[in-house]
C-alpha cells in the first residue's frame, strides 16, 4: 500500500498544532482569573504580562526567521482602498448580530456567558481583567494563529475556500461551547473573508476586538439597566421581534457587504492562495458533521 505523501498530511497536522497554541494561550492569560489573594491591581497586570510572554515567544522577533513568520502569521498591513475597508468593518459585525438574533430565536440557547462575564465581574479587578481578554487576549490569540498562520498556509495547499471552512471550525470549538457552534461557525467564515481579502490578520483582529467590545458593552448596559429576562408570555412577542431584528440586520449587512466588493480593491487577496473548491467537496462532508453533531446528538 502507498504511503500517503507528507503534502497530504502537513494541512491536518498544522491544523492540530495551531488549534494546541490557541488553546495553550487561551488558558495561559486565563491562568490569572484563578489566582485568590492577588491585590485589585495584581491579576489584570500579571494578565497582560501572560499575553505579552505568549506573543513573544510565538512570533520571536529577535530570532533569525522573523521575516518569514511575519509572513505567515499575515502581519502585514490591510491591503484595500478605504471605502471598502471601512464598509467591510461595519458589514462583518452587522451581519453576525443578524445572525445570532435569528439564531436566538429558532434555538433559545442557554444563556452561558451572562453567569461568567457576571462572575468575574465581581471580583476584585474583574472588568480590568475582562477588558484584557476580550479586546486583546481573544482577538490576538485566536486571530494569530487560526487566521493568520492556519489560514494562510492550509490556503496554500489547499486553496482558500477549504482554509476558511477549517480556520472557522477550529475557531468554532476552541470556545468550547457545542451549543453556539454555529453562531463561531459562520463568524469565523466572515473573519477568514475579511482577513484572504486584505491580505492582512489586523483586519481579523481589528473586527474580532470591536465586536467583542459592542457585545461587553450592551451587557455593561444591561446590567447598568436592570434588564431582566422576558417571561413566558412575552416570549412569542419576542421571538418574532428577535426574528425581525435578525432579518433586517442580515439583510442590512449582506447590502453593505456587496456594497464592498463592489467598490472596494482588494489587492491583498492575491497572497491569499489560490482559489480551489475541490478539496472543499471532500473536506466540507467533515467539517459539516464536526459542526452539526451537537444539534444531531443533543
Amino acid at each position: 500500500m502507498r504511503a500517503i505523501p507528507w503534502r497530504h498530511l502537513e494541512p491536518l497536522t498544522l491544523t492540530l498544532w495551531c488549534a494546541a497554541l490557541a488553546l495553550a494561550g487561551s488558558l495561559l492569560t486565563q491562568w490569572p482569573l484563578r489566582l485568590d489573594g492577588l491585590p485589585a491591581a495584581g491579576r489584570p497586570a500579571l494578565m497582560a504580562l501572560a499575553l505579552v510572554l505568549f506573543l513573544a515567544a510565538l512570533l520571536r522577533p529577535w530570532q533569525k526567521g522573523f521575516a518569514r513568520r511575519w509572513i505567515i502569521y499575515r502581519l502585514g498591513r490591510p491591503r484595500a482602498s478605504p471605502g471598502g475597508f471601512i464598509l467591510l468593518l461595519v458589514a462583518i459585525p452587522v451581519i453576525n448580530y443578524g445572525g445570532i438574533a435569528v439564531f436566538t430565536a429558532l434555538t433559545e440557547p442557554e444563556q452561558v456567558w451572562v453567569p461568567v462575564l457576571e462572575g468575574v465581574l465581581g471580583e476584585p479587578g474583574g472588568l480590568w481583567m475582562l477588558l484584557i481578554l476580550l479586546l486583546a487576549a481573544a482577538p490576538l490569540i485566536e486571530e494569530l494563529l487560526v487566521r493568520g498562520r492556519l489560514q494562510y498556509q492550509v490556503g496554500r495547499r489547499w486553496g482558500v475556500p477549504a482554509a476558511i471552512a477549517i480556520s472557522a471550525t477550529v475557531f468554532a470549538w476552541l470556545h468550547g461551547l457545542p451549543q453556539l457552534v454555529p453562531v463561531y461557525v459562520a463568524f469565523g467564515v466572515l473573519l477568514g473573508m475579511a482577513v484572504w481579502l486584505t491580505g492582512s490578520v489586523w483586519t481579523g483582529v481589528l473586527i474580532h476586538a470591536l465586536h467583542n467590545g459592542a457585545t461587553f458593552g450592551l451587557f455593561l448596559l444591561a446590567t447598568t439597566l436592570d434588564v431582566a429576562p422576558p417571561d413566558t408570555t412575552e416570549a412569542a412577542e419576542d421571538t418574532a421581534a428577535l426574528l425581525q431584528a435578525g432579518g433586517s440586520a442580515l439583510l442590512l449587512g449582506a447590502a453593505l457587504l456587496v456594497l464592498a466588493l463592489r467598490i472596494g480593491r482588494w489587492p491583498g487577496r492575491n497572497r491569499g492562495g489560490p482559489i480551489r473548491w475541490r478539496p472543499l467537496l471532500w473536506i466540507g462532508p467533515p467539517l459539516l458533521a464536526m459542526n452539526a453533531a451537537p444539534f444531531i446528538t443533543g
